[in-house]
């Protein structure tokens, strides 16, 4: 004799509520979704570490001397440190520095100022796509011609995707290449 049985429900969850029934919410539930997610990691600045960009690259096992992010990049923002970044995505590069700031306004005290162009700066260069950051948001695109004569470039600024901090880094509008200031975001130490 074979038995039907009615589908179970999970174990600790209630019955589905029919379509003339009420669901009622644990309280707090809002309220919880609203607070910031508590961050565990310890996060230090470039600034903090005795041999600067050294100690946060190591040796990328798939291309002889490039050298990649040894922690993942979190947001420098006090308060916040979402990650931006897993280890091992983003490739160091020293390249020219680019102005990200407005000059009309005051540089927010959680950013490390940047090398006036035509001085060089350090990144991380993130290729090919967005989708290898964790969290990153994108400004609206500006017309950017630089600090020398030449062609006006579409850019986007990068900043924090929780909290809106930035600019961290830059991209061409349309570009595969997204770069982020190795002095602008922190590094996770703890759990890497």
């Amino acid at each position: 004799m074979c038995e039907t049985s009615q589908p179970k429900e999970p174990a600790g969850l209630a019955p589905a509520a029919g379509p003339d029934q009420s669901v009622s919410l644990p309280p707090g539930l809002f309220e919880a979704l609203r607070r910031p997610s508590a961050r565990n990691s310890i996060s230090r600045s470039l600034q903090d570490f005795d041999n600067g960009v050294m100690d946060v690259c190591s040796a990328d096992a798939t291309k002889q001397g490039a050298l990649i992010n040894k922690y993942d990049l979190t947001c420098p923002r006090t308060g916040c440190g979402c990650v931006i970044l897993k280890r091992d995505v983003g490739m160091w590069v020293e390249g020219a520095s680019v102005g990200m700031d407005d000059p009309n306004r005051p540089l927010h005290p959680d950013l490390a100022p940047l090398p006036v162009p035509p001085a060089t700066t350090h990144w991380w260069l993130i290729t090919p796509s967005p989708m290898e950051f964790e969290n990153i948001g994108f400004t609206r695109a500006v017309q950017f011609s630089g600090e020398t004569p030449g062609p006006t470039r579409t850019l986007k600024w990068l900043i924090c995707a929780e909290c809106d901090l930035g600019p961290l880094g830059w991209t061409e509008e349309g570009s595969k290449e997204f770069w982020l200031a190795c002095s602008r975001v922190k590094y996770s130490i703890q759990g890497n």
